[in-house]
Parts: structure tokens; sequence; C-alpha cells
């Protein structure tokens, strides 16, 4: 336990997941963000992992809950009855985490998390519940994490528009205590000054050759398939381009990742696409990013949100996303970022040959990207809107 001993507000934050995914790595931006003379963060994950490193590093106190289990649809009723009962178990040792550490607020870092609604209530804690998924594998499950979050929340927090439309399923006007921030980024760390040579030098990709990166979890709808798809029609075209996939799979998708690897043998793209897994972590994004020529988002689902853009437009890369969610918002299309359909290997693979074969219009890009970045999603920004939420709801409790 470590007692307050001075009058920083205290901050518990929920993660139901270790990884490196988008939800984690916006966890550390927050709490990279906060104003650390005035807020005190402290995270409750499920188990060590990449992530817990990381926060570490930021200063964070860490608790690590096995009961705090994640809501999914992927892994059968056994799964179902194992988070039922842990349920009890994960919310009382949550609220005496709240009571003992003098928590001022709770925040529940996704709508996954429904353990914190009901602690910060059991508390008499306000309750902030940061929305980050566009829920479509379930209707039921869409339905009851949105009610939820629309009765339990003192603010919701959706980090993008196409997130927040969800609140309107079946016509309902969006919850009064909905507040859209969309993340930042350090545009210090992510700059065009940065050097991939180290990424490069450690996959042994030859200099000068072109580089497409793919930054995902390998995850079914991330479009993994679609980008080795597209990679095998530009190989066909540019032989010296090389791929990049980074990120590893997310638990209960291993045999997935496996498909995708044997996949690009099949194309014929062994040697010309790497699978980091999770060999970079956050603190390496940097270099990955200025490693690339060219970044991929290729998300068969509409994307929440897309930090990833964010990451290489503010290194100066041009982007090629797919046309759907948070993609729309964030990029300037024409002028930051090429979109393509959804699913559209072909689309995609001549958007990509396009910039390649185009370098003084991918550096016009990447540089009115990084400007965009600079204009909209600088953390500073973030930082002052996210402590303006929590001052809001210690102001006025309940509201």
């Amino acid at each position: 336990m470590s007692v307050p001993t001075d009058n920083r507000r205290r901050v518990l934050y929920l993660q139901s997941n270790s990884e490196i995914g988008g939800s984690d790595v916006c966890l550390l931006r927050m709490v990279e963000a906060l104003d650390r003379s005035r807020f005190d963060p402290l995270v409750v994950l499920p188990s060590d992992g990449p992530l817990t490193g990381a926060l570490r590093e930021r200063g964070a106190s860490l608790f690590i809950l096995r009961e705090m289990m994640k809501l999914t649809t992927r892994k059968g009723k056994l799964y179902y009855l194992r988070y039922l009962y842990n349920y009890p178990k994960a919310v009382g040792k949550i609220l005496r985490i709240i009571r003992g550490e003098r928590i001022d607020v709770v925040h529940s870092n996704t709508l996954h998390n429904l353990h914190g609604f009901l602690a910060a209530r059991l508390a008499r804690r306000p309750h902030v519940w940061h929305v980050r998924e566009i829920v479509l594998q379930s209707r039921f499950f869409r339905r009851l994490e949105l009610a939820l979050a629309r009765r339990y929340a003192d603010r919701v927090v959706a980090m993008s528009g196409a997130i927040a439309e969800a609140f309107r399923d079946g016509g309902a006007p969006p919850p009064r205590q909905l507040r859209i921030i969309p993340d930042g980024i350090d545009t210090e760390r992510f700059h065009p000054r940065n050097s991939g040579d180290r990424i490069r030098s450690e996959l042994g990709i030859e200099a000068g050759a072109p580089v497409v990166g793919l930054v995902c979890r390998l995850d079914h709808w991330k479009g993994v398939e679609v980008f080795l798809r597209a990679a095998a029609v530009v190989r066909s075209r540019l032989p010296e381009a090389r791929y990049l996939v980074v990120g590893g799979p997310v638990e209960g998708q291993e045999k997935f990742a496996a498909r995708m690897i044997g996949l690009a043998g099949a194309l014929g793209l062994d040697g010309f696409v790497h699978f980091t897994g999770w060999r970079y972590g956050p603190g390496d994004m940097p270099e990955v990013h200025a490693a690339l020529d060219v970044l991929v988002l290729a998300s068969t689902w509409p994307e929440p949100f897309g930090l990833v853009l964010l990451e290489a437009m503010a290194t100066g890369r041009p982007v090629v996303a797919t046309r759907h969610g948070g993609p729309v918002e964030i990029c300037a299309e024409g002028e930051t970022a090429l979109l393509v359909p959804p699913r559209d290997a072909d689309a995609m693979a001549d958007t990509i040959v396009a910039l390649l074969r185009d370098p003084h219009r991918a550096r016009s890009m990447g540089a009115a990207g990084r400007a965009r970045v600079l204009q909209l999603f600088d953390h500073r920004r973030y930082g002052r809107e996210l402590q303006l939420l929590y001052e809001e709801v210690l102001m006025s409790p309940g509201t």
C-alpha cells in the first residue's frame, strides 16, 4: 500500500490485458500525459506482460489482479463461467485497492472492462469509462456494455466520433456525459529526424530498399491477410520492396498468426516479409516508423481510432488506410493519406505502388501529415483535456 503524502489526486486505471495493442498503448500515453504535480497514476492489470515494464518506467504503481478477466466472445462458454466465478472476487479486490490507496477517480480504459463501474459505485468514487472499441462481434454484448456505460459512468470518453456513433444505436440520443477526446502523441518522440537504421539492420533489410509496414496485433480483423495479398501484387511490380508486420498474436489468436505466416510463404513472400512478433515494444516504435517508407492500416472492420496513423504521420511518413472508422477522421484524404476500400488488396497494392514510385508525393504527404498531427493530436492538448475531465468529475461526482 502506498498511502499518499501530498495533495495529488490519485487515478486508478483498469486495463483488462497486458499486451501492446491499441488500448494498451493508449493507457501508456494517458499515464505519460498526466501532470505529476497534480495527479498520481495507479494501474490494475490482469497479468505481467509487455505493458508492465513500460508502465513502471513511467512511474505508475501497478497491481496484478488475475481475477480481472476481459469480457470476450472468443473463448466459449467455459470462459464465461470462469469470468462469472471470478467477477465478484475481482470487484472486491479492486474495491479494497480503491479504499486502501485512497483513490479519487476510477478510470476504466476499455468498454470491455465491466469491473470498474461496480467497484467505483460501491466505493462512492467518480467513474470515467473510456470507450476505445466499435463492438461488432455481438449485438447483445454491445447493447449491454453501452447501457452500462450510459448508466454507471460519470463521464463516458469516446476517442473518436466513429465510436461515439455507437451510442446512437437504435436511434437513442447520446448520453449527456459523453465526451469525444482524441488521443494524442508526443511529437518530439515521433519525429522525421528519427533513424530507422537499427530496425533495418536487425531485420537484414538492405540500405535503400523501400519498406512497407503494417503495425498491429495479429488479430483477424486487422487485415493482415489483405496486406499480405497486396504485398504479393506489389512484389510483382517492385521486387526490391520489403514488408514488415510488426506485432504479435493476441491470446486466443495464435492459430490465426501461424496461418498468416503460412500464407506469406504460399504467396511467395518468404524473405520479403518480416514478422517481428512482439520483438518491438512502445519504446521502439519511433524507430520502427522511421524505418518505413509507407505505413499501412488494413483493418477490415471499422478501426475505432488508428493510433499508428498518428505515429507514422508525426514521423513524416505517408499512410495508406482503409476508408472507414477512425482513419476518415484522422486523415485528410489525398493530402496526408490515401484511403482504400476495406478488403480490397488490389486497390491497396495500386496505392502502395503509386506512393513508392513517386517519392516527391510521398514526402509531401508525410510533411502534411506531421503538420496535421501537430495541429490536432499533440499529447499536450490531450493531457490538458484529460485532466480537465478529471477535475469536472471531482467537482461534481455523479453528474
